[in-house]
């Protein structure tokens, strides 16, 4: 598949399993035998192409409907048709309700960047991380079986023992993780060297977005960040991350230099700080990684330099969620040094 088409599939995830379609979800929308729209069918079969998930029976899901309702699994928690993990409770629907509770804990904590406290959820790491990763916004890297995440860690210098966490290991990974490449050509690269034939995909090709002609308007007085789904050529969910970051950054600007000093959507740009020596431009981005920030956002950042009529000195900052990595720093002190630009990054945390 190409990186669009792998992109246009993690959409369609997210467009069909909105966080709300998950609160309001049922044990038969969760699992089912039959079901082919069931939420564990769109992580482990329809999503195959973003990471897979084979090689463990379905008591990954953290509950499950049996095929034959007279196997009754010894080390599980079994009814007349349900199996499910024991610390999930007695009864079929207590297991249900904590696993959703789960499922919806590990959500909220991958929009915001929180990996460390996924490790502690109860369910298994292989179906646990492969959600993790479909709401990550990209963070994190699609690879979940154990003994090559190990490979892969040993390769970037982590000591690994029975104690070593998913989140330690997607840690490394994503500090290492080229500046010039993608989560899946880099999920690619990485089990091109450390994977089995079973687990490796193909992605090729690039991606482009349109952009839409901007013209003068005037300064907003906030930013939606509730969860919006769009058409643009194709359906998808796009999450209001950018928003959230800017409301962030607006607070914290406005709470060193003053209100009346921060400027919201002027012509556009994201947020203008005017100070009585300089102006500063702030763009922000909602890719999870700095260098890919940083490519959005130049040229946007630039031209508002360029058409801005004041004459006081211009400072061009690319703001996004997460800190820089080595590799994002090599990045950006090529483009200072090569191509004679002065800006800066800033992360924002958001909640």
């Amino acid at each position: 598949m190409t990186i669009n088409e792998l992109k246009e599939l993690l959409d369609n995830f997210l467009d069909r399993w909105t966080i709300e379609n998950v609160q309001n979800l049922t044990l038969q929308e969760y699992v089912g035998l039959g079901n082919k729209d069931t939420f564990c069918q769109w992580v482990e079969t329809k999503t195959r192409m973003l990471g897979s998930i084979k090689g463990m029976t379905s008591i990954k899901f953290g509950i499950y409907e049996r095929k034959d309702p007279t196997k009754r699994p010894k080390n599980y928690k079994n009814d007349n048709q349900y199996s499910w993990l024991q610390g999930y409770g007695d009864n079929r629907k207590i297991a249900f309700e904590n696993t959703k509770r789960d499922i919806i804990k590990i959500i909220q904590l991958s929009e915001v960047g929180k990996f460390p406290e996924i490790d502690n959820i109860l369910l298994p790491d292989l179906f646990k991380w492969k959600v993790a990763f479909l709401y990550s916004n990209e963070r994190l890297i699609p690879i979940y079986k154990r003994d090559v995440l190990f490979k892969i860690a040993n390769h970037f210098g982590l000591k690994t023992n029975r104690h070593t966490t998913i989140s330690e290991i997607q840690n490394v990974m994503m500090l290492n993780k080229p500046a010039h490449l993608n989560v899946y050509a880099f999920m690619r690269q990485l089990y091109d060297q450390f994977g089995d034939n079973e687990g490796k995909n193909e992605i090729v090709g690039s991606t482009t977005r349109k952009r839409q002609r901007r013209t003068t308007r005037r300064a907003a007085n906030g930013r939606n960040t509730t969860t919006q789904t769009r058409t643009v050529t194709r359906s998808y969910v796009a999450e209001q991350k950018h928003n959230k970051i800017q409301e962030a950054l607006l607070k914290l600007l406005s709470g060193k230099y003053g209100n009346e000093n921060v400027v919201l959507e002027e012509n556009y740009v994201d947020i203008k700080l005017i100070q009585p020596n300089y102006i500063s431009f702030y763009e922000v981005k909602s890719s999870s990684y700095a260098s890919e920030c940083i490519k959005e956002a130049l040229g946007q950042i630039l031209l508002y330099s360029l058409n801005d009529t004041d004459k006081r000195p211009k400072k061009h900052i690319v703001v996004g969620q997460y800190p820089t990595t080595d590799n994002d720093k090599k990045y950006i002190d090529f483009l200072k040094q090569n191509l004679k630009l002065e800006f800066d990054y800033l992360n924002v945390e958001i909640e």
